[in-house]
């Protein structure tokens, strides 16, 4: 059974309280009243004792609403008056009471419709309370703002996040448009925004302004506000301040923009045949990319005195910066290649008046570095009105320190391969030389001073293949492959007498490959990977034949074989195993060789299962149809 409900009457009148409890008893509404004839030892009861309910004579004195409101804030008030005062109870309401009975109509049914009224207001006023409560402590606490305008966008509620992402009081801000806070440039998109949320749901990002007069870039959602039957009555807004991160994409976007032309002169640079076309391709790629209209290159002479233009393109023939030799102490170029500082200029015709005519009207010098030192300059004009952004510069001077670097390396390529050349040709004399005294001795000595000569001959044979095997890697690395049908017979026989110490087998064939002039590297360093490690007299059979559209080559030796342990590195470059001594280049270049033309190669046991009774290595190359009505 539920509590009684608690009454506190306080009136003059006796009659008043019996009228409350009379009629309390007809209804059967259990409850219990508790009278008082004055205010003041009513707001003594209410100080002892908590109440559900006050009924209340105000006797035509605002004050004595507003001192029982007082001491009981959250228990409703119903006034009790007669007829006479209903002019006077109208203008106590305002004072904060709930609201009024008239006695002389009183009857029990009213009593308590209106007690259950009062008390149904009351919950629902306490309850709106605490939602507006939470509702403002979440809107605190969200790290996205929210504001709610009416139908005219006009802003009825601000929470504090929004406050602080404009730098304004939540107060501040009601009562104004919220258009007054988007900034002007984006109102017609913040216009469509609010006529999307009208009817339904909107998203967008636009800019806002702050107190301070600073931007805010925000990510907005707006939904209607509706209610009952009055439809739609105005706009919930979600605000996302997303200026740190739009900035950090900025960063990104602009780091991914230079590394984007970086990469690309880059790439021009390093696939350049020549110093001519390394630079030509790399001013061409640069004015493109970065919407030059000209330019030209030039580079220090190695007396460093001078300067001279390499290539150019888009310049006047009488522009002041395209004359061919330069003088590395007039400006700008004493401190772009002097100093290696780059030169900007953003308004030429006035700088560089002697250019007026030339229709030039930005310019820039950027030193091209190798290192720390400078070795040439590229220009760049611009026959538009340009600026060159922070982030631009930064471009041009990674652009001029990439290219020196290229430049640097094709200088230091050439200079390494002409020395190389030169040594190579120099140690093939001399080892053609001592190949040719060690076979005299071979043939005038006898006994332990022909073993020697044996020794030193194959010393010899084995710098001469070092060297070969050098050369032939630089082909490899340096030429683009050019596979045509070879011959597969002609090419075995013609390494077949470089090995006179070994019985070598081979039944020719006509056997036609895809393949180029380093084929026949691939027999010499199987074979004489063979002869190194099995010694004179090995025996070794060369064997093809044809299956599935290509051609299978065997090079089996009786050699003492290959572990199975060693089998998978056997193909591996600088790799040394057993008891000779090499520089692991020979199987590396065959295997290199043999992917070059498509094929693959593997190495086995030449009787399966007994690694002891020699190699057998095996390869495929793409077969071709032979090629008739060929000389020589």
């Amino acid at each position: 059974m539920p509590d009684p409900l608690r009454l506190l009457v306080i009136t003059e009148s006796p009659g008043d309280a019996r009228l409350v409890e009379q009629a309390l008893r007809e209804s059967g509404l259990p409850a219990e009243t508790v009278s008082h004839r004055q205010v003041a030892d009513g707001l003594s009861a209410l100080r002892r004792e908590p109440f559900d309910l006050i009924l209340l004579d105000p006797d035509r004195d605002p004050e004595s609403v507003t001192r029982v409101r007082g001491e009981a804030p959250g228990t409703p008030v119903i006034l009790f008056v007669s007829r006479d005062d209903l002019d006077t109870m109208v203008r106590l309401l305002w004072h904060g009471a709930d609201d009024y009975l008239v006695r002389e109509g009183l009857t029990p049914e009213l009593l308590i419709c209106t007690i259950r009224h009062t008390l149904a207001l009351k919950r629902a006023e306490v309850a709106f309370e605490r939602i507006e409560h939470l509702w403002r402590e979440i809107g605190g606490s969200l790290h996205e703002g929210v504001l709610v305008t009416d139908r005219e966008s006009t802003i009825v509620f601000a929470s504090t996040r929004m406050g602080e992402i404009l730098g304004y009081t939540a107060d501040e801000m009601q009562g104004v448009s919220f258009l007054t806070f988007v900034d002007p440039d984006d109102a017609p998109q913040a216009n469509v925004l609010l006529e999307q949320g009208r009817g339904g749901h909107g998203e967008a990002e636009l800019r806002l302004r702050r107190s301070d007069g600073g931007i805010v870039d925000a990510r907005l959602a707006v939904s209607p506000v509706t209610g009952g039957s009055a439809g739609y009555r105005g706009l919930a807004i979600g605000v996302a301040d997303v200026t740190r991160q739009k900035r950090a994409e900025e960063k990104v976007r602009r780091r991914n923009t230079q590394l984007y032309v970086i990469n690309q002169v880059v790439r021009t640079a390093t696939s350049s045949a020549d110093l001519d076309e390394l630079l030509g391709g790399v001013l061409e790629k640069t004015l493109t990319l970065l919407g030059f209209e000209g330019g030209g290159v030039y580079l220090i002479n190695p007396g460093r005195s001078s300067a001279e233009l390499i290539t150019a393109t888009g310049l006047p023939e009488d522009f002041s910066f395209r004359r061919r030799i330069i003088d590395l102490n007039a400006p700008p170029y004493d401190r772009v290649l002097g100093q290696g500082a780059a030169h900007f200029v953003e308004d030429y015709p006035r700088a560089c008046p002697q250019d007026a005519g030339s229709g030039i009207q930005a310019f820039a010098s950027i030193p091209i570095m190798a290192g720390e030192r400078v070795i040439g300059a590229i220009n760049l004009v611009s026959r538009t009105v340009h600026v060159f952004s922070p982030d631009e510069r930064e471009v041009l001077v990674s652009i001029g320190r990439e290219v020196g670097s290229a430049v640097e390396r094709m200088w230091l390529h050439k200079q390494a391969n002409f020395y190389l050349d030169l040594m190579t040709h120099d140690i093939n004399n001399a080892n053609a030389v001592a190949i040719g005294y060690a076979t005299l001795l071979l043939e005038a000595l006898t006994g332990p001073e022909k073993n020697l000569a044996r020794k030193l001959a194959a010393a010899v044979r084995q710098s001469a293949e070092i060297i070969g095997n050098v050369s032939t890697i630089r082909r490899i690395v340096e030429e683009v492959p050019a596979l045509g049908p070879v011959d597969l017979d002609p090419v075995v026989k013609g390494v077949i007498p470089f090995f006179p110490d070994a019985d070598i087998h081979y039944t020719p064939q006509a056997r036609w490959v895809a393949a180029d002039d380093l084929l026949a590297e691939v027999f010499i360093n199987l074979i004489g990977n063979a002869v190194k490690f099995s010694g004179p007299g090995v025996s070794i059979g060369i064997t093809t034949r044809e299956e599935d559209g290509a051609v299978r080559v065997s090079v089996e030796d009786s050699g003492p074989g290959i572990p199975d342990a060693e089998k998978p590195r056997v193909f591996e470059k600088f790799r040394k195993s057993g008891r000779m001594s090499g520089k692991g280049l020979g199987l590396h270049i065959v295997r290199t060789l043999i992917e070059r033309y498509g094929g693959r190669i593997w190495v086995e046991d030449r009787v399966p299962g007994h690694p002891e009774s020699g190699a057998a290595f095996r390869f495929t190359l793409k077969a071709c149809p032979p090629v008739t009505g060929r000389n020589g």
